[in-house]
């Protein structure tokens, strides 16, 4: 069994500018292995830090085990800690597994893995000296910097080896360890080592000085998997918070059928539409209520039953010309109801008044809150693109910021040509440049575009071609005028790469406003996929003129992020995830279409919600913008470790 408990660990002061950490790992497999027990805090002081490991989760406790394939180890409850820097100073650390003096199982019997990179064998790894001073080894799991006020995350997977037999060597042998970490004042500062910000992004994912053995890595994590949000998110109820009232306004009983507004009225129209029964999901921390009762209030039993409620009221629909009762049955935002007083009123509905009940609700409001149960799918990972092997950020990274320009940006990823793709994040950070209509108009499948052609048009060729920018597309090329251009920094940007709106269909011809249409992305929406490739070059990888891939359509080499850079950087279909990168305190435009609804003429793209939600915005909607550039493979950087307190600082002069 291997067993890391939250109340086994143990701390040792070297020096005041050494600090160690130590989470005790009592390890034993069945027969293989025996345990022993350690407590002791895991928080330590210095004069000269203060340095905590916090948030831990999920011991690892592994009765009766036995070896198994990594296929099984990766899919293990990992331990998860955060190591936090809480001082002024920058510091460097280190993540040990140290081998104590009890154990006598060889450590290539022991698989390992970090976050979700590739497993390995203990045995492997380097050697570093221990801290403990009755450690037979100690072996780096990882290592980075943080500067003050920083943090990082990580998730540990311990298995035994499978190999490619079965090994009976380690059979009743112990292996007893302690995960160690170390600091010490100073950094790991990519600009000792490398002087391009490409170069910079590779080796600060494992703190390297060599940009080969970082690509190794990182191609070694594989493909993620995009069903997941990364990092993985439940959402766990809490108590009822605070207790609120709300009014509803029925018609009375003599206000139903007496002219051809309420004609379809019936007595439950008159009444309360409250719910017996909810269901939460954990993903997408939602509600959905079912078995509804109409009720008065005077005979409900608030004692013994429990009665829901989201919203409520009569509507006029001006298509019909009638009143209906409109209720809502799913959302974030439930109530219990407590008690209910009803008074007789007179109410006004499309300028006619009717006897009316005011219903009086006495709700508790049920809450819940989001919970990362597990952040290993974290960092840098490989796709390909229109270019070659894209380099993508992905989860709840901390390390991808850069200043630019007079603004910071996150970057998404390195694109396959090596230049580097970033996403606006304001002169404050976190910020946006304003927000826009992505097209004043709505009411045709046309008006997706980023571009768009000919409305009169029968064909799709004609309709979806880059004669004409949309209204976010001017927002953005006027930005970039005024901030890039005239402000001397496009001698920085990488101008011929492309930006990808895919407008192939999934469904649908893409030509007429009374007909449906779905573009790609909501295929891939649906099947929970993701890709950085752009189906169809010639006419929705948006580039310039000197390019020499894409439609050649734009005035300016910057554009807006994809549905698909969204996914690979952590959102998934339907769940919200407010941890991951992508995430921002403002909703926000992608470039990506959806689908033309004809039952409503509306156009529509994804986009980001800032409680951390994908989301559908109908063109018209006024969200959001932030511009996408690329910066040239070898545009240089005078410092920083891409975190948001020290961003990596281009070089501009």
């Amino acid at each position: 069994m291997f067993k890391m408990s939250k109340n086994k660990k143990t701390i040792l002061i070297i020096l005041s500018i050494l600090i160690v950490l130590g989470l005790f790992l009592g390890v034993y497999y069945a027969y293989y292995i025996k345990s022993i027990n350690q407590e002791e805090s895991n928080v330590v002081k210095t004069k000269c830090l203060n340095f905590s490991l916090t948030n831990e989760k999920n011991d690892i406790n592994l009765d009766e085990q036995y070896p198994i394939p990594d296929t099984e180890g990766r899919k293990l409850t990992p331990y998860q800690f955060t190591i936090t820097n809480t001082c002024e100073q920058f510091i460097s650390y280190n993540v040990n597994l140290e081998s104590l003096e009890a154990t006598t199982m060889d450590s290539s019997a022991v698989k390992v893995m970090i976050n979700n990179e590739a497993p390995v064998n203990l045995s492997t790894l380097e050697s570093t000296s221990v801290s403990i001073d009755t450690s037979k080894d100690s072996k780096i799991l990882a290592t980075g910097s943080l500067g003050s006020n920083d943090s990082v995350d990580y998730a540990l997977r311990l298995w035994m080896d499978y190999g490619d037999t079965v090994d009976t060597s380690s059979m009743n042998k112990v292996f007893e360890s302690k995960v160690v970490v170390t600091a010490t004042v100073g950094i790991y500062k990519p600009s000792d080592y490398v002087t391009t910000l490409h170069d910079a992004i590779l080796v600060n994912e494992y703190g390297v000085t060599d940009v080969n053995n970082a690509i190794n890595r990182i191609e070694a994590k594989g493909t993620p998997d995009f069903s997941q949000t990364a990092p993985i998110i439940k959402w766990v109820e809490t108590n009822s918070q605070g207790s609120i009232t709300k009014e509803v306004i029925k018609p009375a009983s003599n206000a139903v059928k007496t002219d051809s507004q309420t004609e379809y009225l019936t007595e439950n129209d008159t009444k309360l539409i409250l719910y017996t029964v909810k269901s939460f999901n954990t993903y997408t921390g939602k509600y959905v209520l079912s078995s509804p009762v109409y009720v008065s209030g005077s005979e409900c039993d608030f004692k013994n039953n429990h009665y829901y409620f989201i919203n409520e009221s009569l509507v006029y629909n001006s298509t019909s010309k009638r009143l209906s009762t409109s209720t809502t049955k799913n959302g974030k935002d439930i109530y219990e109801v407590t008690n209910i007083v009803s008074s007789n009123s007179q109410y006004k509905w499309n300028d006619t008044t009717y006897d009316s009940i005011t219903y009086s609700l006495s709700l508790k409001q049920l809450s819940s809150i989001e919970s990362e149960v597990e952040n290993s799918d974290k960092g840098l990972y490989m796709a390909q693109d229109n270019y070659g092997k894209s380099y993508y950020y992905r989860g709840n990274v901390k390390n991808n910021n850069v200043y630019f320009a007079g603004y910071f940006w996150q970057i998404i990823r390195i694109n396959g040509d090596n230049s580097i793709r970033l996403l606006y994040n304001g002169n404050v950070k976190n910020t946006l440049i304003g927000s826009s209509r992505f097209n004043n108009n709505y009411n045709h499948p046309i008006y997706v575009g980023y571009m768009y052609g000919n409305i009169n048009s029968t064909t799709y060729e004609d309709v979806h071609n880059n004669l004409n920018s949309s209204d976010i597309k001017n927002e953005i090329d006027n930005w970039y005028k005024v901030n890039i251009i005239d402000k001397s920094y496009e001698s920085y940007i990488a101008k011929t790469v492309g930006f990808c709106g895919d407008r192939t269909l999934t469904s649908g011809n893409g030509i007429q406003n009374d007909q449906g249409t779905s573009f790609g992305a909501y295929g891939r929406f649906n099947a929970k996929t993701a890709t950085l490739i752009c189906s169809d070059s010639t006419r929705d990888f948006y580039t310039i003129i000197e390019s020499d891939l894409g439609n050649k359509a734009l005035t300016y080499p910057v554009g807006m992020i994809t549905y698909d850079e969204l996914i690979l950087g952590g959102m998934s279909a339907g769940n919200t995830n407010s941890y991951s990168w992508v995430n921002n305190s403002s909703n926000y435009y992608s470039m990506t279409p959806v689908i033309y609804n004809s039952s409503v003429n509306s156009a529509t793209v994804f986009g980001m919600k800032s409680t951390g939600e994908l989301n559908v915005w109908r063109v018209s909607d006024n969200v959001g913008v932030r511009p996408v550039i690329n910066l040239k493979a070898d545009v240089e950087i005078s410092g920083g470790i891409g975190t948001v307190n020290d961003p990596y600082v281009i070089k501009t002069n």
